[in-house]
């Protein structure tokens, strides 16, 4: 039950008899103070210079319509114009009970759609770093969430696989007696500065990017080497991290060049592209150049070669017209923000787009060390991706072996891997996406506050709780009901669940979700200290503690599921 929108729609229809525009928003908001008001209806008193009568004449009309429903126990009116709601008990119990008994906590989308989600996009003949995680662990989320929800899910990892730096490196590896794969990034660092110094070398790395493009035997086959070896080296990464990102997702920059010459012709034609100077080049009004005037995008250069942009113009043109997507999700860096607007611009002006399709694009900040510059190693290198999960696993291994000094390395291995990557990706995903935010070691293994750790360690305390107790008698008979105000403040905290998935369908804001699953375990956290579960006395009140439980870890679960962070069963 999304209360929220039960609420929002209740308030709206009531408006519509007071002449209340139907884009009027109510604002609605679980309350957080304690004391016994659930909902509070805040959206009214900003109608104060829009309506003839007082803001809080309007509040009290409205709340003298919702109250002749049996949904609430108390609606009150403050002088300021607020609403603030109290919702029955019953009614609450009616919803939670079905949250309980149906599959995915009947929670589903009523409108399924096709969505694209664009997300990791390493390059080859690159170790993955730092940098990749956000874009890796946001897309991902927002794929299992879709997933949750009914959605077709097209992830797609849109390898850097093309372009100028494999004319680098194949120039390079085409000079050297023998190629070595495991020294593929010192080999491209070799190269590249080369080819900031050396003439030569550059007019012969420009031939092999056009030779790679025309699919010369002898460049495909470097090429062929490189890709291969850099997925293999990615797909451990992925596999430590829990991404759901498989080879069948990968659709680099290579696929779309069959693409490239159709799509070049076609906006000749359309006179959206013109010839300059032997460059194929689109002017566009919206973007400014640093003079002033109307920007050029090349697409095609003098010497035949194609462009990142003209990629990107066929890649979004495949996924519009051939994927058949609704809805395509971008989550790429900030600094690409200029770049992948451009390439929307022109695929709407050559109609690639439909209409209707909704394109977002995902921003998110910079990790940061304590310094607030941009995470490195001590003498100033990129921290490889590889190297961070591994020393997260190892200092949840010396944590673990400190406080179980008796566990077998097996259960210490499968435990440690379970926390240190959960604790590195929701130390990320528990700050605002489009915000820089400092890594900190100490805060994200802590098993206090807003971690993956003590989300995880909630979990485990009501799994033995579970475990514990004695369900030998029938307990289909006893339904969740409420006895103290402990359990009807976690019954609400339970069905705001829902609220906070469709938040995230909308806009892609992950750090909800774990302020909520850290909200829900502190809410379950005072239930077990105030309400006797397992030695509650009367059968119907120790059942319906014993499925509050239940359906508490469950939701857990599912959230840390939808976050990519796996439960343990100790710790």
């Amino acid at each position: 039950m999304n209360i929220q929108k039960f609420l929002t729609k209740k308030i709206k229809k009531i408006c519509t008899k007071y002449n209340i525009p139907k884009s009027f928003d109510p604002i609605i908001r679980k309350n957080i103070k304690k004391n016994e008001i659930d909902y509070q209806v805040n959206g009214i008193i900003k109608l104060k210079n829009k309506i003839p009568s007082s803001s809080y004449q309007l509040a009290v009309n409205i709340a003298n319509d919702l109250i002749k429903s049996n949904v609430y126990e108390k609606i009150s009116v403050p002088q300021q114009g607020f609403i603030n709601i109290t919702l029955q008990s019953d009614w609450l119990c009616k919803y939670i009970n079905k949250m309980y008994n149906k599959k995915n906590f009947n929670i589903f989308t009523k409108n399924p759609q096709t969505i694209i989600i664009d997300y990791s996009s390493p390059n080859i003949a690159k170790d993955m770093h730092v940098g990749h995680l956000r874009s890796t662990i946001l897309g991902d989320v927002t794929a299992r969430l879709m997933e949750f929800l009914g959605h077709t899910v097209i992830r797609q990892n849109h390898i850097g696989d093309w372009g100028i730096q494999f004319g680098i490196v194949i120039t390079q590896l085409q000079q050297m007696s023998h190629i070595s794969l495991e020294k593929i990034e010192k080999i491209y660092k070799q190269a590249n500065l080369r080819y900031q110094t050396d003439p030569r070398f550059v007019k012969k790395t420009e031939t092999n990017v056009v030779n790679l493009q025309k699919k010369n035997k002898d460049c495909l086959k470097i090429w062929n080497l490189l890709v291969k070896h850099t997925i293999q080296k990615n797909n451990l990464i992925y596999k430590k991290l829990n991404i759901s990102l498989t080879n069948q997702d990968i659709r680099g920059e290579s696929f779309y060049n069959f693409m490239l010459s159709e799509i070049i012709t076609d906006l000749k034609k359309k006179k959206i592209a013109v010839n300059h100077k032997g460059s194929i080049i689109v002017y566009l009004n919206q973007f400014k150049n640093r003079l002033g005037k109307k920007m050029g995008v090349v697409i095609q250069k003098k010497d035949g070669a194609f462009l990142y942009v003209t990629t990107d113009i066929a890649c979004i043109k495949y996924r519009c017209n051939v994927l058949k997507a609704n809805r395509i999700i971008y989550y790429i860096d900030n600094r690409q923000k200029q770049h992948i607007q451009q390439v929307w611009e022109i695929a709407k002006l050559a109609q690639y787009i439909p209409n209707n399709i909704l394109l977002e694009h995902h921003t998110f900040g910079m990790i940061l060390g304590k310094n607030n510059k941009p995470f490195k190693t001590r003498h100033g290198k990129t921290i490889k991706l590889i190297d961070l999960l591994n020393k997260g696993i190892n200092k949840a291994k010396k944590i673990i072996i400190k406080k179980h000094p008796n566990m077998n390395n097996y259960e210490i291995n499968s435990i440690a891997q379970n926390i240190g990557i959960g604790a590195i990706k929701y130390f990320d995903l528990s700050k605002n996406r489009i915000s820089n935010y400092v890594f900190n070691w100490d805060q994200m293994l802590s098993l206090n506050g807003n971690t993956a750790p003590y989300i995880q360690y909630a979990y485990t305390r009501i799994h033995s709780v579970i475990n514990n107790a004695d369900l030998s008698f029938n307990t289909k008979i006893y339904s969740i009901k409420i006895f103290s105000k402990f359990e009807r403040q976690l019954i609400l905290t339970i069905l705001q669940f829902e609220e906070i998935v469709f938040y995230l369908e909308k806009y892609g804001t992950p750090h909800l979700m774990c302020k909520y699953l850290y909200d829900l375990a502190g809410q379950f956290s005072k239930f077990y200290e105030n309400c006797s579960i397992i030695f509650a006395k009367e059968k119907h009140i120790k059942v319906s503690r014993i499925k509050l439980s239940i359906l508490t870890a469950k939701i857990i679960k599912k959230g840390l599921y939808l976050l990519g962070i796996k439960t343990v069963k100790k710790m």
